[in-house]
């Protein structure tokens, strides 16, 4: 299952919320995962686990 649709609604809630800062840091992760680390956005074919690629977003919105 791909999770970043899941996360991408939560960088639109953080931004919604008036939290523009971590909603900018969620977006940079994500597109951080599907430029580097995954072969496709398809169900099944990204090529990770679901938490492999939610621990790849959050490793990247740690690293900034």
């Amino acid at each position: 299952i791909n999770p970043l649709a899941a996360i991408c609604a939560v960088q639109m809630m953080l931004d919604h919320l008036g939290e523009g800062e971590a909603a900018e840091r969620v977006e940079r992760a994500v597109m951080r995962v599907c430029e580097r680390d995954i072969r496709s956005l398809s169900a099944g074919k990204m090529g990770k686990s679901t938490t492999e690629v939610g621990d790849l977003v959050v490793k990247y919105i740690r690293e900034g």
